[in-house]
C-alpha cells in the first residue's frame, strides 16, 4: 500500500513539474508573439497564426489553444488559453491562460 502512494504522490511530482514547464514555454511564445505584434506594420492575423502554431509545436500536452493578439496607440497585447494534457493519468482537468504585453515601436 505504501509503495501505490509512493508511486501516486511521484506521479503527481512529475505532472507538477511538466505543468510548471508546460506554463513558461508557453509564456515564452505569448511574449514572443507581443514582441512581434509590436512592430510597425506587423500583421495580427499572421502574428496570432503563428502563436497557434508556436504553441502546438512547443508546448508538451496542449489541447484546444486559443489565441488573441491585439494592438492600440501605445501597447500590444498578447494572450493564449489552452486545456493541458499531462502524461500519464490526468486527475483534474488543467487550464493554462499566460498574456504579455510589450509598448509599440516607433520607427526612427
Amino acid at each position: 500500500m505504501a509503495l501505490a502512494v509512493a508511486f501516486l504522490l511521484l506521479t503527481l511530482l512529475a505532472q507538477a513539474g511538466l505543468a510548471v514547464v508546460a506554463r513558461n514555454a508557453a509564456e515564452g511564445a505569448v511574449a514572443a508573439a507581443a514582441r512581434r505584434a509590436a512592430r510597425p506594420g506587423s500583421d495580427l492575423g499572421d502574428v496570432q497564426g503563428q502563436l497557434r502554431a508556436t504553441l502546438a509545436a512547443t508546448v508538451p500536452g496542449v489541447a484546444e489553444p486559443r489565441s488573441d493578439v491585439r494592438r492600440d496607440r501605445t501597447t500590444a497585447r498578447a494572450s493564449a488559453s489552452f486545456r493541458w494534457n499531462p502524461p500519464g493519468p490526468a486527475w483534474l482537468p488543467i487550464r493554462i491562460a499566460v498574456a504579455a504585453e510589450t509598448p509599440i515601436l516607433a520607427p526612427p
